[in-house]
């Protein structure tokens, strides 16, 4: 079936865009909402700390009960979560009775139900999409989700400006909304007698989040890969918005738009990078751990490069150039883990990987801007691409990533 004749999928890209719209959307008026109540970059900090703590704190249990209940059904409840929440600060806005904490619990709220959405979302992809077309719908995906960010980025700038507060919220629970009915028109198949029999039988919550842990451990392929994601964020921190800004003051003697520019390029970049990728999908198929090994080295070289332009559009250039790779990779990397991992163990797979990746993205992020204060920032750069050579190294010199392939058969549980 042509993927876009694929009603669940054309269902899921869409609550994609709606639901991914209404969270860039919303974290932008409530920090813009707060800087301008509180006039206090502390306390606008607080709301990115709000959105941060549940992510440590639920992935493991995010993991485990994306696959103890239908994802289907788990991406519903998760909308109607999020959408009740923009509710009540609504009804608090509403009432004038809107405080700084109320709004740090809200955003908290709404980053706990995002951490049970995400892992879904991504690991009931292959129970709508035939394998040989899950290429193709994780490129639409990862394209879909960085145009998102971008338009979400640049409307929430000029909402906020252009209209009040309340009717910001109004609409972002709108978006939750049509993103539940959305999701709730997918038309899934009933599970196996097999599969419901090993739904009846799984592990306690903390034997099944323990079962996550030894399975991505244990798995041959699963487990470089993860480990290659986790290193490959450490260099991931030199792109911070804050280091970016400094490389474009400091470096290239220039101002906020070419930080601007840079960054709406990088998206740009990601976004042919992802149709690349579906027109390149059987070739993807072959080669994925080579591919991903290749990328990283891409990414080395470019990041070094980056690290000595002499001027503002050499810079820009190569901030474009970053993307395509970027995104090849993500789709590659999405790809391998849907068709090598185990079905029933998905949701905890992703949901263990993107807890660490965020551990290791804020960390190296705050290591990088504190070395930042004490070297120049071209040799920040220029060690971060150095990073992303040894990540290519360890990729290509992992044996059974490196001979992985992306496999069109459901993995033997």
């Amino acid at each position: 079936m042509i993927l876009w004749q694929n009603r669940n999928f054309r269902l899921l890209w869409l609550a994609q865009i709606i639901s991914g719209m209404g969270d860039v959307l919303y974290s932008v008026g409530v920090m813009v909402h707060v800087f301008q109540q509180t006039g206090s970059a502390l306390q606008t900090t607080g709301v990115l700390i709000a959105q941060s703590l549940p992510r440590f704190l639920l992935g493991p249990i995010a993991g485990a009960m994306v696959d103890h209940y239908p994802r289907q059904r788990v991406l519903i409840v998760m909308d109607l979560v999020r959408a009740g929440l923009v509710g009540l600060l609504l009804l608090f806005v509403q009432q004038g009775s809107v405080n700084l904490w109320g709004i740090y619990l809200v955003v908290a709220g709404i980053t706990a139900a995002s951490t049970f959405y995400q892992p879904a979302r991504i690991a009931i992809v292959p129970s709508l999409v035939e394998r040989f077309n899950l290429v193709r719908a994780n490129s639409v995906l990862v394209g879909t989700a960085q145009g998102t960010m971008a338009v979400g980025y640049m409307l929430g700038g000029l909402l906020t400006l252009r209209i009040a507060f309340g009717t910001f919220v109004l609409f972002n629970l709108l978006t939750f909304l049509v993103s539940a009915t959305l999701t709730a028109l997918m038309h899934i198949k009933p599970r196996s007698e097999a599969e419901k029999q090993a739904q009846k039988s799984r592990l306690p919550l903390r034997q099944s989040v323990r079962e996550g842990y030894v399975y991505l451990k244990d798995n041959p392929v699963v487990r470089p890969l993860v480990v290659m994601e986790l290193l490959e964020h450490v260099p991931h921190g030199i792109w911070t918005s804050a280091l970016m800004l400094v490389f474009a003051e400091k470096a290239l003697r220039a101002g906020a738009d070419a930080w601007g520019t840079m960054s709406a390029l990088y998206f740009a970049g990601m976004m042919v990078g992802a149709v690349v990728a579906s027109v390149a999908a059987k070739r993807l198929e072959r080669y994925p751990g080579l591919i991903i090994g290749g990328n990283a080295l891409a990414s080395g070289v470019l990041t070094l490069l980056f690290a000595l332009s002499p001027v503002t559009w050499v810079a820009v250039v190569l901030a474009f150039l970053f993307g395509p790779p970027s995104a090849v990779r993500d789709v590659v990397q999405d790809t391998l883990l849907q068709t090598v991992a185990d079905d029933e163990l998905l949701g905890r797979v992703y949901a263990l990987r993107e807890m660490g990746r965020w551990v290791v993205y804020m960390l190296a992020g705050l290591l990088f801007a504190w070395l930042a204060d004490s070297m120049p920032i071209r040799t920040i750069y220029l060690l971060g691409g150095g990073l992303y050579l040894l990540t290519a190294v360890y990729a290509l010199a992992n044996k059974p990533l490196r001979q992985s392939q992306i496999i069109h058969e459901q993995p033997s549980v």
